[in-house]
């Protein structure tokens, strides 16, 4: 991921650091300013950038502003000192799908890189869906990178979408993961069997009860070509 982490770096660098960043008098202190401009951007910890990270937008900093520390956030954040899931929120509101192609491509890229990991080599049980889904990028790519994958986190990670889908009101239901989820009836049929045969009596049991969800869920839609 570090080549990916070093091109928004390259990318991002036309964001010159800022004399001052202009925020509420009230809300931000000039400890608050040392601390986010008082050394290089590289040197930057989560401590120095969590109030910054948590204001901006808001009432601390503009857009630019944002772009300028981005790198050094989304670094912090991919490496786990940051909160990914608020960051990614944040780019939303800054409408990051709508920069410059070579911007969102190189954001794209870190995210891509990260969910790969999510689904192959992350916590146990733990695929990072929420925070893919509160990116607002267009989440195709997303769920075809996922679809028919038999590493147990891409497994438990469907698990737990079924599930969330589930306890979700109908009306509020993405159409799109519905959908989608449609299409992987499938794919979880034969992973159960195939951690049956392994041994693997926890993920089997998830999967066999997220299968009956599964036709909860998606009831009305249409019948769709499995992969």
């Amino acid at each position: 991921m570090q080549s990916e982490i070093e091109d928004v770096y390259r990318v991002f660098a036309r964001y010159p650091r800022p004399a001052r960043v202009e925020g509420c008098q009230h809300c931000v202190t000039e400890n608050d300013h040392h601390d986010l401009l008082g050394v290089p951007l590289r040197e930057l910890d989560a401590d120095r950038l969590r109030r910054f990270s948590h204001k901006v937008l808001n009432t601390w900093g503009d857009v630019d502003d944002l772009r300028h520390f981005l790198p050094r956030l989304l670094e912090l954040s991919l490496r786990g000192d940051g909160d990914l899931h608020g960051l990614f929120a944040t780019l939303r509101r800054a409408g990051w799908t709508d920069w410059p192609e070579d911007e969102a491509a190189s954001l794209r890229a870190c995210l891509s890189v990260w969910w790969e990991h999510g689904l192959t080599e992350g916590d146990l049980g733990h695929t990072p869906w929420g925070t893919l889904a509160e990116a607002g990028d267009d989440l195709g790519p997303y769920l075809e990178a996922w679809w028919g994958r038999d590493t147990p986190q891409a497994l438990w990670g469907l698990v737990a979408l079924v599930g969330e889908v589930t306890h979700t009101r109908p009306e509020r239901r993405d159409p799109r993961v519905v959908a989608w989820l449609a299409t992987t009836r499938g794919w979880m049929e034969q992973a159960f069997f195939e951690v049956s045969e392994t041994g693997q009596t926890e993920l089997a049991d998830a999967l066999s009860e997220a299968r009956q969800f599964l036709d909860l869920v998606t009831l009305d839609e249409p019948p769709v070509p499995e992969h």
